[in-house]
Formats: C-alpha cells, structure tokens, sequence
C-alpha cells in the first residue's frame, strides 16, 4: 500500500492534509512575480505546521480507494508515520511523488516543495463556447408572434387614487366654506353642539406580573451560556499498567507519534497513562474514539 502516493493525492484535492505524528500539510498560493522581462504566474508550495486537530479523514480516503476497513488504513498510516520519523531521525529524506519531501531540521519537521511543482487549480465550466456567440449575434433579432401591448392598457391605479383623494378634499373643503358663510346666513343661529374628542392614544402595555418571581431573581443578571467552540487541554487515561517500565515504554511511543503523554502513580502496584489532547468540549468524544482506535485501546476516559 502506496501511502505517500495517497497523501499527495488527499493534499491536490484538499488543499490540507494531516498526518498523525507529522504535522498538518498545507498547500499556499505564491503571488505573480516580475523577474525584470516578463510577468510570472501565481505558483504553489506546501509548508507544515506542527500539531493540529485528530481526525481520520486521510484514513477513510484510504480506505474507500483500497477497498479495505478504517482501522487497517489508520493503523496502516501510523506505521508509515513511526518510519517516517524514524528515518528523519537517521538524516534521511520522505518523498512524497512529484510535490516535495519530509525532512528533520533541528529536531523539527519541515517539507522541501519539488522545484518543478506545478499545481493548476479546476476551472469553472463554462456553459456556451466562443463560436456558438457568434452564431447567436449573427442570427436577427427573434420577434414575438403576438401584438404588443398598448400604453392605453397599463394604468397606473396609485396616481388614479392620489387624484380622487384629492377631489374628495376638495369637494369637502368648498362644501365647508359655503355651509360657513352663504349657507349659515339663510338659517336662524343655533348654538353649536360640542364637539367630542376621543383620545386616540393606545393604552400602555399592562406591566409584567412578577408576583411568582422570587425577590432575589429580579436582580438577577443572566447567566451566559458555555461556549463549547472554546479550544481546552484535557488530559485522558488511555491504560493502567503493574509495571513503571511498561508504562513509559508506552508514553515513549505517543510522544514518538506526536501526542503528549504522562505516567501518574496511582499506587505502589498501578501506574496509569495519562495523554495531552487540545480540543474543542463538544470534540472530547471524538477525540477519545480516535485515541482509542490508534492505539487499540478499550476504554479511554477523561482524567479528572
């Protein structure tokens, strides 16, 4: 099983790749450049940043292309991570075909892009061709068969009730001023009845009913909620072993794969393994799962 071959396969697609015990690959864009002739296009390097979130989407890209389980693709991974770190250690390269190479520098690891890298991200389809344009500008103008409208048909109903709104007011203001001044002459004087205004101002809102509340509660400030998008360290017991010997064995190998671990003595016959996990709270589940098929553990917990 070629797994290099299918970490830059992941890495063209992705645009990221993690790898559990070498970092996180990542593939930038590089800005045009003038080299003083002519205008160079934009290119592309990848560049690894330590550490980074677990997940197994390498592993089940793995395993859909070669047809076999999760676990076998992941524990497939984990060896070639182990000899990977291995042979940096001895000042050898990791090639990755036709991208770059791993490389250890100064106990840190740090990826060489090829020279001859070149990466051209997927166009977007385009739905009519240049010729058949010009075939449509050639063609005359398509006409309806049916007649146009008339501009006698559209009305335009809000100017036509702006108008009578306003023959009605001022129908109703002459009205007024002959009743006041002809009109009222003919008849005999007659006291005006009063006139009844009505108040109109809407009756506030009746106040909210606190006589359930307790007298402590209406001083209250809210409680803001738990932001569980909040990155944490948490510490989790991955196996007990009887013998100190073996429990560092073990914490040897996790930091060797890049995962921070403890040994805690719990008594004079029990030593615990304890691992180092940044995470968000809502991914400590999916983080313990991950350790647990890694490593092969049962039952892995946070330590509290």
């Amino acid at each position: 099983m070629d797994i290099a071959k299918y970490i830059g396969q992941f890495l063209l697609k992705n645009h990221f790749c993690y790898i559990h015990g070498l970092g996180n690959m990542e593939l930038h864009k590089l800005p045009a450049t003038h080299d003083g002739k002519a205008l160079l296009a934009p290119s592309y390097s990848v560049a690894v940043t330590p550490g980074g979130s677990i997940d197994d989407n390498l592993a089940n890209f793995i395993a859909t292309n070669e047809l076999i389980s999760i676990s076998k693709a992941a524990n497939a991974l984990r060896d070639y991570s182990i000899q990977a770190r291995k042979d940096m250690a001895l000042g050898k390269e990791v090639p990755i075909p036709n991208i770059g190479k791993f490389v250890e520098e100064n106990g840190k690891v740090t990826f060489i892009t090829d020279a001859n890298f070149r990466f051209t991200p997927a166009g977007i389809p385009t739905i009519k061709n240049s010729k058949q344009l010009e075939e449509q500008n050639s063609k005359p103008a398509h006409k309806p068969s049916y007649p146009p409208p008339h501009k006698a048909d559209s009305i335009n109903w809000s100017m036509v009730i702006l108008v009578a709104v306003l023959l009605l007011i001022l129908g109703g203001g002459g009205y007024g001023i002959w009743y006041y001044t002809i009109g009222s002459s003919n008849k005999s004087i007659k006291t005006p009845l009063p006139v009844i205004i009505r108040d109109t101002t809407p009756a506030p809102p009746p106040a909210p009913d606190t006589t359930h509340l307790q007298p402590d509660s209406l001083s209250m400030p809210l409680t803001m909620p738990v932001d569980s998008m909040q990155l944490g360290t948490y510490k989790m017991s991955v196996k007990s072993y009887h013998s100190k010997n073996q429990a560092d064995k073990r914490v040897k190998t996790m930091e060797i794969n890049g995962v921070h671990a403890e040994t805690l003595q719990l008594d004079s016959l029990n030593y615990l393994v304890l691992a180092s996990v940044s995470c968000r709270a809502m991914d400590t589940t999916h983080c313990k799962d991950s350790l647990a098929r890694l490593y092969g553990f049962k039952n892995v917990q946070i330590f509290k």
